[in-house]
């Protein structure tokens, strides 16, 4: 065998191991997706939970307390957002105005947070809303691969051994490799889709993958003047709009598929809607959707979410679909933002079959209100499985 042989079976045992591996880049954020930990220092691994809290609030018996909430609470909820102007998200949400192609960049100005009207020194005055580039990815693939990272966990019955950090760093480098090839894939595929760029004149493809990110925009001042010269761009997010088949029991793939393969997965994995309509179809489909954890709490979450319902409306889509950690702890932010966003759960009509041979299909054995919440098994974890009606 001749050292270009061998080096191209290196290669592709390597891309099969990345491809088994990298399976978790496309769940949603806010919490590990699989469930682990990520670690601080490699050297120490943390236990798993052995136990997940899903759907807990509905088995317990409401009362006055649950069902109104506090005055605390909800200033707490309605402060961070306040720099938000509640008429730019109308806008993002109705996608911009309309039109063929997306007008990103967009920016705003955010709201003040002195009483004055006055800004702090060295905080944001601008968010911007524009395509995720190239040139970017190094920059978010650090917080990317932390958020979504898929590190080895120690088992709770063994000590961790020599070398599991050895093996946690190849299988975060495969990860990472994998996540700089997935998104570089999406920010070539967005550009095929829109005429403005696709600067090849290729032909057009149907629009697919738009992956944005939003921008804080904090001005530089120099000791002499208060006078801003220039902006210092910092991405504090980012998530991704893509047509996908509607199926509740698979997430979106780490790498892009040509469209034509995704009509061909939704006609021989179709699925039925609350209404009895079988769905052959690919949907519109929200995934990575990241804040990064020092941003959170200031409403860029209800910005992005805007955003990318914005461009499904550009799309032409009736609906937005996605998937969210169904642990109760671990994804309750996330269930919170989306169901505050008039997300629901897509009951299981028939897609998941249980075991018992009692005709029940799905999570229905748990009960009516169990079954109708969207609770599937993704890949060994429990996700719900949302979607949100885009009125006209």
């Amino acid at each position: 065998m001749n050292p270009q042989q061998s080096f191209i079976m290196i290669a592709t045992s390597m891309l099969c191991i990345v491809t088994l591996l990298s399976s978790s880049f496309s769940c949603q954020a806010f919490s590990q997706p699989r469930g682990r930990p990520i670690l601080k220092n490699s050297a120490i691994f943390k236990r798993v939970p052995s136990h997940l809290n899903l759907f807990h609030s509905l088995l317990q018996k409401p009362n006055a307390s649950d069902s109104a909430p506090s005055s605390s609470s909800s200033s707490q909820l309605a402060a961070p957002e306040s720099r938000i102007p509640e008429k730019e998200l109308n806008v993002l949400n109705k996608g911009f105005g309309l039109g063929d192609v997306p007008p990103l960049p967009y920016s705003f100005n955010l709201l003040p947070t002195n009483a004055d009207g006055g800004f702090i020194r060295n905080e944001a005055t601008k968010l911007v809303i524009r395509h995720l580039e190239e040139e970017d990815i190094p920059r978010i693939l650090p917080e990317v691969v932390r958020e979504f990272g898929s590190l080895i966990s120690a088992s709770p019955y063994k000590s961790a051994q020599p070398g599991d950090e050895v093996a946690t760093q190849i299988e975060n480098f495969l990860f990472s490799l994998t996540v700089l090839i997935g998104l570089t894939q999406r920010v070539r595929r967005r550009k095929k889709g829109y005429p403005v760029d696709n600067t090849s004149r290729t032909e057009r493809h149907c629009p697919d993958h738009n992956v944005i990110c939003i921008v804080e925009l904090t001005p530089i001042t120099s000791e002499e003047s208060t006078q801003a010269a220039k902006f210092s761009e910092n991405i504090v997010g980012i998530g991704e709009l893509s047509w996908q088949p509607p199926n509740p029991n698979r997430n979106a793939p780490p790498f892009v598929l040509p469209f034509f393969a995704k009509q061909i997965l939704a006609k021989l994995a179709s699925s039925v809607d609350e209404n009895g309509t079988v769905l052959d179809a690919p949907q519109g489909y929200i995934s990575n959707v990241l804040v990064y954890k020092n941003r959170r709490g200031l409403g860029y979450g209800r910005v992005l979410m805007a955003a990318l319902e914005g461009i499904a409306r550009m799309w032409g889509c009736s609906d937005v679909r996605l998937h969210v950690d169904a642990d109760e702890n671990s994804g309750k932010i996330a269930q919170g933002l989306y169901r505050k966003l008039g997300y629901i759960g897509v009951p299981d009509r028939g897609s998941t079959r249980n075991r018992s041979g009692d005709g029940r299909v799905g999570y229905e054995w748990m009960g009516p209100g169990m079954a109708n919440e969207g609770l599937y098994m993704v890949e060994g974890m429990p996700l719900l499985y949302m979607r949100k009606v885009l009125a006209e």
